[in-house]
């Protein structure tokens, strides 16, 4: 397995897909994006659609715009834990005019508790999101220097 020393980020390219296929099918099996939906978000963010490559392998990826919010992130679960998720959440930070928000499972404890790690708050709830459980929605706020 490669080092995360070795992992980059770039923007998404139209070969990925089937690689981005895949670690949909892994994370969310329940919600999976179609093939249709993930090109759709590379055609309308092709600037803030990343993803993080290690060797010639895509261990995960981050869809987010400009004002922040994030559309969807995931890295595979034997990638998890290894600084690759952190690195797609400063990317998109960085990138962000004044910090991030996403919504969440509230049953998806493993993501709320990284989410907290980073910084990100819990600032509302949306009932019945996934049909079959709620969404928190989560904060950053970017600190801007004074």
């Amino acid at each position: 397995m490669a080092e995360k020393h070795l992992a980059k980020t770039r923007k998404f390219k139209s070969e990925d897909i089937n690689q981005i296929l895949e670690i949909e099918e892994q994370a969310f099996p329940k919600t999976v994006f179609s093939k249709a939906t993930i090109l759709t978000y590379a055609d309308r963010l092709p600037d803030t659609f990343i993803v993080v490559q290690s060797g010639k392998a895509i261990v995960g990826y981050i869809i987010f715009d400009l004002t922040g919010h994030i559309h969807s992130t995931v890295v595979k679960k034997s990638y998890r834990r290894k600084g690759f998720g952190k690195m797609l959440f400063m990317y998109a930070l960085r990138c962000a005019e004044k910090g991030l928000w996403l919504e969440v499972r509230s049953e998806n404890s493993e993501a709320i508790e990284f989410y907290k790690r980073l910084g990100m708050k819990i600032i509302g709830k949306i009932p019945n999101y996934y049909e079959d459980d709620h969404a928190l929605i989560m904060r950053l706020e970017k600190s801007i220097p004074p």
